[in-house]
């Protein structure tokens, strides 16, 4: 079809249609096209399918698809059927004009549409129910879905990450993520039962604390409201971890001493039944008698201390009574100095009071005296009067 130079199209056609050659890659499949006499007109001479890009060889007898051509070039540089050398796929803008107008179905089989092959990329790009696309929605998975299941699939089915995947803190757990993607109708199960870094309640039924799985173990470990086991084996059901060192001031197992131990008893026994020891008479009688013994005769050497210590006392207040008698004279005479003493200090400050007054006196006499003296001068010495010369 293509050797008529009035049918062929000139090459400036041709390198003109190249923006028009399709982003879709391959060639059109034979079963959409409602006519096949058109369709076979275009077949490519490869792939044996209608092009979607069409394209020539230097004579431009042989119509192939851009892609199919171009990939036999890279094997071998020369036209796969007339062998001439041919290094670009030349466009050829009548050939795809052609295929442009052909009528054709959509290329899935459950879409009813019906157009032509220039509109079948619009179609499929924009308007097509079952053309896959892929997820792109908040936190989209990238899966291929068909466009009019888009919707269903990110409601129910699309893959999210678990938003414990951005949890940060400031221990080791904290910053640790869960990297789990599952589908919307999975993940409020996940986060529920099966996240790491979901909250969990503390198994023990007194304990309202709600920490991170993950640490969980490590808390079951100390948790004050853990259920534990009585180290003497008293079967209390209710005895915590918490509980524990209070339990052991009533524990019956807990050995504890015989009352009398400070009268000298011995014997340690279960606190159930220390009792029934010391109830026993018989066996504290001689211990009691010695401790008796003990007490008196520790009561007898106290008497004797205190005696001693009275002795003393008395003796110590008949040497305080003779010194008090031998210091009386001193401090009488002491006394005597200190108040003559005071008596001279009174006697030289009013004489030398009285010797300040007289001084301070004489001064003031003195300074009038040359002030009389002084105006009695000025007046026989003034200028004009008869004695100056």
């Amino acid at each position: 079809w293509g050797r008529d130079s009035e049918v062929r199209p000139t090459r400036s056609i041709m390198q003109a249609s190249t923006s028009n050659i399709t982003k879709r890659r391959g060639s059109f499949p034979s079963k959409i096209f409602n006519n096949s006499v058109k369709s076979e007109s275009y077949y490519c001479s490869i792939c044996l399918d209608v092009c979607r890009s069409p394209v020539t060889c230097q004579s431009g007898a042989h119509l192939f698809c851009l892609d199919c051509l171009t990939e036999s070039l890279q094997q071998n540089p020369s036209c796969p059927v007339c062998m001439d050398p041919l290094t670009t796929p030349l466009p050829s803008a009548f050939a795809a004009a052609q295929v442009s107008a052909l009528d054709i179905v959509c290329i899935h089989d459950k879409c009813k549409w019906k157009g032509t092959c220039g509109r079948l990329d619009r179609h499929l790009d924009t308007e097509c129910d079952c053309e896959p696309i892929a997820c792109s929605g908040e936190g989209g998975c990238g899966a291929l879905i068909p466009r009019g299941e888009m919707a269903t699939h990110q409601q129910f089915f699309c893959l999210q990450s678990c938003p414990n995947s951005k949890t940060e803190g400031s221990d080791e757990v904290a910053h640790s993520t869960c990297d789990v993607r599952l589908s919307r109708n999975d993940l409020v199960e996940h986060l529920k039962c099966h996240c790491k870094l979901r909250l969990t309640r503390c198994p023990h039924p007194l304990c309202e604390l709600s920490i991170v799985y993950a640490r969980m173990p490590a808390h079951v470990e100390v948790c004050p409201y853990a259920p534990v086991s009585c180290p003497r084996e008293c079967g209390d059901p209710k005895l915590t971890r918490r509980s524990l060192d209070a339990h052991r001031s009533d524990c019956p197992n807990e050995p504890v001493p015989c009352v009398y131990a400070p009268l000298g008893c011995s014997h340690i026994a279960p606190r159930g039944q220390i009792g029934q020891h010391e109830r026993d008479i018989g066996i504290h009688f001689v211990t009691l008698s010695k401790a008796f013994v003990q007490l008196q005769q520790s009561h007898n050497q106290m008497e004797e201390k205190l005696q001693a210590q009275s002795s003393l006392l008395e003796r110590l207040q008949v040497q305080a009574a003779i010194f008090e008698e031998a210091l009386q004279p001193v401090m009488a005479k002491a006394r005597a100095e200190a108040e003559a003493a005071k008596a001279r200090a009174r006697a030289e400050a009013e004489a030398r009071a009285q010797a300040e007054a007289r001084t301070e006196a004489e001064a003031r006499a003195l300074a009038k005296a040359r002030a009389q003296a002084a105006a009695t001068w000025s007046l026989l010495f003034q200028p004009g009067q008869k004695g100056y010369n």
